[in-house]
């Protein structure tokens, strides 16, 4: 283990410990202290995620043709920038849903540049093994997003100022680790607009081409719709609905779910000689249909168990699909190729939290639960019938 990849997953758990204080936060922001309804969460949450949508491929191209250590540690202390937004508007009682949209698209800004910079860098710090590697990487992820979400539950007896100011300082340090990888070997001049466009196109290309990467790609944009909707908005609304809970009740809930992603990816990380990674991924893919079990009413505790439950499916996509594309892109459109991945269900994402909010204003927590899992199923056979993601195996 070099000190490159040290660096590296302090980084990438800087990040996410920022992100996993994130998620319990900005619903108990918007749904305690500002109390609006499910579409306008719905519309918050994709205030997030659309930014994603339009800058994530232009990240990737920029990572291509930049030295992505400098840009990666730049972007964390920019991500401090809306944090103080939140600070001064709670401290001096100006704090509104309109000044969470702009936290929300500031955020958003960040994460679509970040992201594509810190994947092009991993395959600099792997030492050989890319899966063992990129599971490493994703662990490092859930790990710290629970102790974030975890910390995250101490909002009602903190307060949230100080949860706000641990966010600041742990971008901080992740900047800081940033500037500490290792520097693009050559210099490349970054393209004009139009040169730049052009890249992008290439990069789609390259995409639509791979009987790998593009199927993981389709999947991971109905992931975004079906899945990442329930995430954003529904688990919150029934922690507060069903069980009258606050944001202890959200820390619980998100860290049932990334506790089930952490456990499944330790059996992958404990499995490395596993080499149907199609297989494998579509399991976890139809896994995640159990969330049609949330229509019923059950305990608590069994809620947050079949959360967990679900987590340990999303956490099998997440990292094997990762793997397939870090693994079969080229190394000269690796940024491009993972932010195309990525924009799938960062585009797909606040579409399935619209829909989401719009289901459970207009018909109900259950109706929602049960139209998106069955839209899922669907859209899974056909995806495993219609191309050949079953077969996708790790190369000799």
């Amino acid at each position: 283990m070099n000190n490159k990849f040290i660096y590296y997953m302090i980084g990438q758990g800087s990040w996410f410990l920022s992100q996993g204080l994130q998620m319990v936060l900005f619903p108990t922001i918007l749904v305690l202290m500002l109390n609006v309804s499910p579409a306008l969460y719905g519309l918050a949450q994709v205030s997030i995620l659309a930014p994603s949508i339009f800058l994530i491929v232009l990240g990737g191209t920029i990572a291509d043709k930049t030295d992505t250590r400098m840009m990666l540690g730049m972007i964390h202390l920019l991500a401090t920038i809306p944090l103080f937004l939140i600070y001064f508007g709670i401290n001096y009682n100006f704090l509104t849903y309109q000044i969470m949209i702009i936290y929300g698209l500031a955020t958003g800004i960040t994460q679509a540049f970040a992201l594509p910079a810190r994947d092009s860098l991993l395959n600099k710090v792997a030492n050989g093994n890319i899966q063992r590697t990129v599971i490493t990487a994703m662990l490092i992820q859930f790990i710290c997003q629970l102790c974030g979400m975890s910390m995250g539950g101490l909002a009602d007896s903190w307060g949230i100022i100080p949860l706000v100011f641990m966010q600041i300082i742990a971008l901080i340090v992740g900047g800081y680790y940033a500037f500490k990888l290792p520097k693009r070997e050559s210099s490349i001049k970054l393209p004009s607009l139009n040169e730049m466009m052009a890249e992008i196109k290439e990069g789609f290309s390259e995409v639509k081409k791979s009987k790998e990467i593009f199927p993981v790609t389709l999947a991971m944009a109905i992931v975004g719709i079906c899945y990442m909707g329930n995430n954003l908005v529904a688990l919150p609304y029934i922690t507060t609905e069903r069980y009258g809970m606050g944001s202890a009740g959200f820390a619980t809930v998100t860290s049932s779910f990334w506790a089930g992603t952490i456990f499944s990816n330790l059996i992958l990380i404990l499995n490395p000689q596993i080499r149907n990674w199609g297989k494998i991924m579509v399991f976890g893919l139809f896994f995640g249909t159990i969330l049609i079990f949330l229509v019923f009413d059950i305990p608590f505790w069994s809620f947050c168990f079949l959360v967990f439950a679900w987590g340990s499916g999303a956490g099998i996509v997440i990292s094997i699909s990762r793997t397939i594309t870090q693994t079969f892109a080229k190394e000269s459109h690796r940024g491009r190729i993972l932010s195309i991945y990525s924009l799938a269900i960062f585009s797909a994402g606040p579409l399935g939290a619209l829909i989401c909010g719009f289901i459970i204003d207009n018909f109900g927590i259950a109706n929602n639960v049960i139209i998106t899992s069955t839209a899922a199923f669907i859209a899974l056979i056909t995806l495993t019938l219609k191309t050949d993601i079953f077969k996708i195996k790790a190369p000799e």
